[in-house]
């Protein structure tokens, strides 16, 4: 039964009126998304700082060609044991981006400008580990994203 207004008479809207709160509570996936948006902006702009290049952007599919030959940067300080490299968009649980967006913040995660005799180093580790797994029967996945 519909409640009564103040003045006693019944008030049929009322069943229908749903609780609204002055702050409410953001759900996990509107925390997830924002969380994921900040790291989003976090990165581009230490990458356009780095690079100098105001159109640059974060390209995890092909970040050893797009990020590390082209701009010969690398991420450094990723926790790789709490949070594989990969896509933000992978990252499906909250407290593994919490703990990106912190280093982030804090400095312990940043992009490094690789110097030429280490990018050649790394990029002969590359081939070699890409030449190995092409004679696996499921390839390997490279997890670290400096090689």
């Amino acid at each position: 039964m519909p409640r009564a207004s103040s003045s006693g008479i019944p008030n049929p809207a009322a069943s229908q009126q749903t609780k609204f709160r002055v702050n409410p509570r953001r759900s996990y996936s509107e925390r997830m998304s924002e969380t994921r948006a900040e790291i989003r902006r976090i990165m581009k702009e230490a990458l356009r700082a780095i690079t100098q290049d105001p159109s640059a952007a974060m390209r995890w599919p092909s970040y050893w060609k797009d990020i590390v030959c082209k701009y010969r940067v690398v991420v450094e300080g990723w926790p790789y044991n709490d949070v594989p490299f990969r896509n933000l968009s992978d990252v499906s649980n909250l407290q593994k981006l919490e703990i990106l967006l912190r280093g982030w913040q804090t400095g312990q995660i940043y992009f490094r400008r690789l110097p030429e005799v280490e990018f050649e180093a790394l990029s002969a580790t590359r081939a070699a580990q890409i030449e190995a797994a092409q004679g696996q029967e499921y390839g390997t996945q490279l997890d670290d994203p400096a090689v």
